[in-house]
């Protein structure tokens, strides 16, 4: 009977655990806009599917028809609008906005209001300061040390 006994505690334990780690992971997330989602969390390790979203952290794929926004990321944001503060992969939209961007940006207009360290593809580039290479019609580096700061087609600064 002990030993029966202690069998359906350890199941019941095990049980506990994979479902709070089931709960941490969240693989899958489905929003329609903001907090009207499916499971509600932070953060999603994995895919977001969504018509407009903001969340926490995002790592993996975050799909918005309207609006991408995580306030960290590491992966592939895509929408019509994307926006996070500390970004790493790419951000793939027809506007990318970020603080802080490692990777690439690609859409009409690419922002990043800190330091780009990677590309922005566009039409128009804006970025403080990069490491990297802007290629576009209107290339914006405010701070760059080793090229103009605005130029047409390209633009770079590896300093």
């Amino acid at each position: 009977m002990v030993l029966k006994m202690k069998k359906v505690v350890l199941s019941l334990v095990a049980v506990v655990m994979l479902c709070a780690a089931a709960q941490a992971a969240q693989p899958i997330k489905l929003s329609l806009w903001g907090p009207i989602c499916v499971p509600n969390g932070d953060t999603t390790t994995g895919l977001e599917i969504a018509i407009g979203t903001e969340t926490q952290e995002v790592k993996g794929v975050q799909l918005a028809w309207i609006y991408a926004q995580a306030d960290k990321f590491t992966g592939v944001q895509f929408g019509i609008v994307t926006n996070t503060n500390d970004g790493l992969g790419a951000q793939l939209g027809f506007v990318n906005l970020a603080q802080e961007m490692k990777g690439v940006q690609w859409g009409c207009v690419n922002w990043t209001k800190g330091k780009t360290t990677g590309a922005q593809l566009g039409l128009v580039n804006y970025t403080e300061s990069m490491k990297g290479l802007q290629l576009g019609l209107v290339n914006i580096i405010k701070n760059n040390t080793q090229f103009l700061p605005v130029f047409v087609f390209f633009n770079f600064c590896f300093a």
